[in-house]
């Protein structure tokens, strides 16, 4: 009897002092479980009608690229290619609004580069020796009148070098995510300065935020001190509500066009609609092709809440029992196109109890098409930590 009365007392010394090394132990942390339910918007996509013998994608500033040609491949995109080297100036020498920026000095060397491409029939724009440019008139020489020359001057101008100046327009594009993209040159004479057109597109709506470059894109004409009166190569601007960006085309016969128009929503806000389309024979055949895009756009493009705030997308269980839902902190809206598959991702550590209500815990990452959102997470209550007795007994 004494020998099992011994025992017993060994096995409660032991149960005593596995409790209290349990007391000692930390809590463990909870990991939260997602329960937002994949989505696909309501409707089928639309059929859009791509340009025949070219290719096209279509897009919307905070939706990306929404709709693109099947098996799209890099190709000449010839003077659209300004529309990098506009923005990387812009970038690099920023202007506001109403500033007209600092002056370029025409020297020897940028008119004997604007006679020899003039030789080769490129695109140019006239210069002389002493004239002044400001900057701002500099990017209307080669956005409107689209001149090659100004695009060699620019580089010059602001990075040192024309090479220098390419270079930092295939680290912008590769910033940018445009995998499909390279720029041999600054003016898109070279074939292969070449792109696709979902690349475009994203381009496109880099550069059209930037206002600077949206008010320029968008002039019928301007005043130069030297080639006077200049006119917008764009055919199509001011046309079906086109409001930029940009064309391009061979002398051998080959067409690209960067678009962007304006679209009112249902809900009355305005969103900025872009298109491109690269390898046609003609400028216009773009300009068509582009007026059949924006009208399938036009026709498809809507918002909707696709988070509610107060939202349960998540909630912490922990081993010890109970449960606090985890909330949306925040509605989101998101522009989309019929059919758009909307996946979502857990963004949210695993937390130490105790835990207050309305506690910021992370975020639920959602994608829709090429954009992904972040909305942030909170709690919705009070989550316990455990009691004495299931941290007394535990076994892990």
């Amino acid at each position: 009897m004494r020998s099992a009365a011994r025992v017993a007392a060994a096995l409660l010394v032991l149960v005593a002092a596995l409790g209290a090394g349990n007391l000692l132990r930390p809590v463990p942390a909870v990991e939260a479980s997602i329960g937002f339910p994949r989505q696909s918007i309501q409707g089928t996509p639309p059929v859009v009608p791509w340009p025949e013998g070219g290719q096209a994608a279509i897009g919307a500033e905070g939706a990306g690229v929404l709709a693109a040609s099947p098996g799209a491949r890099p190709v000449p995109i010839y003077s659209v290619a300004k529309v990098m080297t506009a923005l990387v100036v812009l970038e690099a020498k920023p202007l506001q609004r109403d500033e007209r920026g600092p002056v370029i000095a025409i020297t020897d060397q940028d008119v004997g580069v604007f006679r020899q491409l003039r030789a080769d029939k490129q695109s140019v724009l006239e210069v002389a020796a002493g004239e002044q440019l400001t900057e701002y008139e500099a990017l209307q020489g080669l956005l409107i009148p689209s001149g090659n020359n100004v695009a060699v001057l620019l580089g010059r101008w602001a990075f040192g070098s024309p090479e220098a100046e390419v270079a930092r327009m295939n680290a912008r594009a590769a910033e940018l995510g445009l995998t499909q993209t390279h720029f041999a040159d600054a003016s898109g004479a070279d074939e292969q300065t070449t792109s696709v057109p979902a690349d475009l597109v994203v381009l496109g709506a880099a550069a059209m935020r930037e206002p600077v470059f949206a008010a320029i894109a968008g002039q019928p004409e301007a005043r130069l001190p030297v080639a006077g009166l200049v006119y917008n190569v764009n055919a199509a601007l001011g046309q079906d509500g086109i409001t930029g960006v940009k064309t391009g085309s061979s002398n051998q016969g080959g067409a690209a066009y960067l678009f962007a128009a304006p679209d009112r929503l249902a809900d009355g806000r305005q969103v900025l609609v872009l298109g491109a389309v690269t390898g046609l024979a003609t400028l216009d055949g773009a300009f068509q092709s582009a007026r059949t895009l924006l009208a399938t756009l036009r026709g498809n493009l809507g918002v909707r809440r696709v988070v509610t705030r107060d939202q349960a997308v998540a909630a912490y269980r922990p081993p010890w029992g109970g449960f606090a839902d985890v909330v949306a902190a925040a509605d989101l809206d998101v522009l989309l196109w019929p059919g758009t598959a909307v996946r979502s991702r857990l963004v949210a550590p695993a937390v130490r109890p105790p835990l207050s209500p309305r506690r910021l815990v992370g975020s639920l990452e959602v994608r829709a098409g090429d954009q992904v959102h972040r909305v942030p997470l909170a709690t919705a209550d009070q989550l316990y930590g455990p009691g004495r007795l299931w941290r007394l007994t535990r076994l892990r």
